[in-house]
């Protein structure tokens, strides 16, 4: 299942739910102000990323 970290008030999160909902893909949003990242998945995104990457993206 594919996850969406972001914010309630952010325009690119709210682009991506839009985008998979119109296409009935099954997602998960985390809510980084209520939840944030484990270890784990904080671990295996900038893996995937690398960290320049990820850290350039922390908007709030």
């Amino acid at each position: 299942m594919i996850q969406i970290f972001g914010t309630k008030k952010c325009n690119d999160t709210k682009k991506a739910e839009r985008f998979f909902k119109e296409r009935n893909i099954k997602f998960q949003f985390i809510d980084m102000k209520e939840k944030g990242m484990s270890k784990g998945e904080l671990t295996s995104v900038s893996a995937t990323l690398g960290y320049q990457l990820l850290h350039k993206g922390v908007g709030f």
